[in-house]
C-alpha cells in the first residue's frame, strides 16, 4: 500500500501561505503584511549567527583585512535592524519603546550555545576561546535582540494585542526548521560523498590536501545550519510550540556524522545500521533541481532510498492542523 506523505513546507511557501490567507481573517485580528516583516526578522536572525561564527573564529591578533570585513559586515547589519526596528513600530506600537524586557537581554546567542546547540564539533577554522581576539564592545548588532514575537513573549504580546503574530511566526518558523535540516541533509550527503569518491582515492599528498580542503568547507557550511537549526529550535520552544518541537528534535553530535550508511544506505553490512531521525522527514527542499544532484546523494533525498527507516506517526499531519491559520 502506498502511503502519501505531506511535504513539509519550506520557509517561502509558509510565508506564501500566511499572506494569501489574510484576507479570509476578520477584520482587526491579523496585522496585514505581518508574516514578511517577520520572515525579515527571521532572515536577520539568521545573519547574526552567522556574523558570531565568523567572529569567534578570529584569532587573538586577526589582519586588519580580516577586521574590516567584520566591520563592514556588522555596518551592513546595523542598518537592516534599524530599518526592521521602524517598521516593527507600525506592528508592536509604542510599547515596544518600554519594553525593558528586550533591553535586559543583551546576548541572543554567545559563545557557551555557539559550542552546545547542535554543533558537529567539526569546525577547523574555530579558535579556542583563550586565543580570541576582543572586538569592540560598543558595536555588536550581532547581539542585538530582535523585537520578534519569540523574544517579546507570548504573554506580552497577548497584552499588547499582537497574538496573531505569535502564530504567524511559529509557521514560519517551522519552514525555517525544515529549510536548515533540509541543508544539514545536503551538507552531509556531500561530506560522506567527499569521504567516499575523493579523500580515500587521493593518491598523493597534494591531493590528499586538496581533498580534505572540500571536507572542511563542507563542514563550515554544516557548522553554520546546525546553528540556525538549534536558534530556531530555541525560538519555537519560547514560542510555545511544544508539538511541533516533538518532531523537530534536538540534533546531537552521533547525528551529524558522515558515516558509511550516509552514503550508501543499501551498501553491504549496512542492515542494522539506521540514519538519523530527520532523514525520515518529507523535505520538499530535497525533490527541487534533482537533474542537479549527484546521484549518490539523490538517492539519499528520496524518500523510497530510505524507506526502512521512515518512523510513520500520525502526528505530523496533526501538528500542522493545530498551528493552520
Amino acid at each position: 500500500m502506498l502511503i502519501s506523505f505531506r511535504k513539509a513546507p519550506t520557509r517561502k511557501q509558509q510565508e506564501l501561505h500566511l499572506l494569501n490567507r489574510q484576507a479570509q481573517w476578520p477584520a482587526g485580528e491579523i496585522h496585514w503584511g505581518a508574516a514578511t516583516w517577520l520572515a525579515c526578522g527571521i532572515t536577520l536572525e539568521e545573519a547574526q549567527v552567522a556574523l558570531l561564527i565568523d567572529v569567534k573564529k578570529l584569532g587573538k591578533r586577526p589582519t586588519d583585512t580580516q577586521k574590516l570585513a567584520i566591520a563592514r559586515r556588522r555596518d551592513r547589519l546595523q542598518g537592516q535592524l534599524d530599518d526592521f526596528v521602524r517598521v516593527a513600530l507600525t506592528f508592536l506600537g509604542d510599547q515596544l519603546n518600554s519594553c525593558e524586557h528586550l533591553d535586559g537581554m543583551t546576548g541572543m546567542l554567545d559563545s557557551v550555545e555557539l559550542d552546545s546547540v547542535g554543533s558537529s564539533g567539526e569546525d577547523p577554522d574555530r579558535s579556542d576561546d583563550g586565543d580570541r581576539y576582543d572586538l569592540p564592545v560598543e558595536f555588536n548588532p550581532e547581539t542585538v535582540v530582535i523585537p520578534l514575537p519569540s523574544n517579546i513573549g507570548i504573554e506580552r504580546c497577548a497584552q499588547w494585542g499582537v497574538a496573531d503574530l505569535v502564530l504567524q511566526e511559529i509557521s514560519l518558523r517551522e519552514g525555517q526548521a525544515n529549510d536548515a535540516l533540509h541543508a544539514v541533509r545536503v551538507n552531509l550527503a556531500d561530506k560522506a560523498v567527499l569521504f567516499r569518491t575523493t579523500v580515500r582515492s587521493a593518491k598523493s599528498q597534494a591531493c590528499s590536501t586538496r581533498a580534505w580542503a572540500r571536507v572542511h568547507s563542507v563542514d563550515k557550511v554544516l557548522h553554520l545550519n546546525t546553528q540556525i537549526y538549534a536558534k530556531c529550535r530555541k525560538q519555537l520552544l519560547d514560542l510555545g510550540a511544544d508539538e511541533l518541537l516533538t518532531r523537530y528534535q534536538r540534533l546531537e553530535e552521533a547525528d551529524l556524522k558522515a558515516t558509511t550508511v550516509v552514503a550508501d544506505p543499501n551498501a553491504r553490512g549496512q542492515r542494522n545500521n539506521t540514519l538519523a531521525w530527520f532523514w525520515s522527514l518529507d523535505v520538499e527542499g530535497c525533490y527541487s533541481n534533482m537533474a542537479r544532484v549527484p546521484r549518490q546523494q539523490r538517492a539519499l533525498c528520496h524518500p523510497h532510498g530510505y524507506r526502512r527507516h521512515r518512523s510513520l506517526t500520525s502526528s505530523i499531519d496533526d501538528n500542522r492542523a493545530s498551528l493552520a491559520l
